[in-house]
């Protein structure tokens, strides 16, 4: 009597398994057949402007060639890549955010420090500071 139930208990997890990864691979054909339809519509674009304005694909001046944007392979020079704009490379706009946040650092120690001149000055004023000499013998 407890035979189907324990037949039940082996197979029932084995079943959903095997239903969960035929779905997972279904889901994977259809994420590779939308990649390369994407890639597919990145190379059909022949100039700078029509390629920048579809924010998946990168224009690689170097090449003249419209690619499929990936980070960090993207299969051109870093300094000849142009992503979102024809003006400034990609080089170009890391730069910007690089020189940005020095800026930002630069401008907070600057704050920082005139915070602690000033409560320096606040905590010293009509203060004579005893200069300390020490017997070292």
């Amino acid at each position: 009597m407890c035979w189907p139930r324990t037949w039940g208990q082996i197979f029932l997890p084995v079943l959903l398994s095997l239903f969960l990864v035929q779905l997972k691979r279904k889901e994977e054909k259809q994420k590779r057949k939308t990649s390369i339809e994407e890639g597919e519509s990145c190379t059909q674009k022949n100039s700078c402007q029509l390629c920048t304005e579809d924010k998946k694909c990168i224009w690689c001046n170097e090449e003249k060639v419209c690619k499929k944007f990936c980070f960090p392979f993207a299969g051109c020079p870093f300094n000849s890549i142009f992503w979102s704009n024809c003006k400034v490379d990609m080089f170009g706009i890391v730069m910007l955010i690089l020189t940005g946040i020095l800026l930002i650092a630069f401008l907070w120690y600057c704050c920082a420090y005139y915070h602690f001149i000033h409560e320096a000055n606040i905590y010293s004023r009509g203060v004579t500071v005893p200069v300390n000499t020490w017997d070292v013998g």
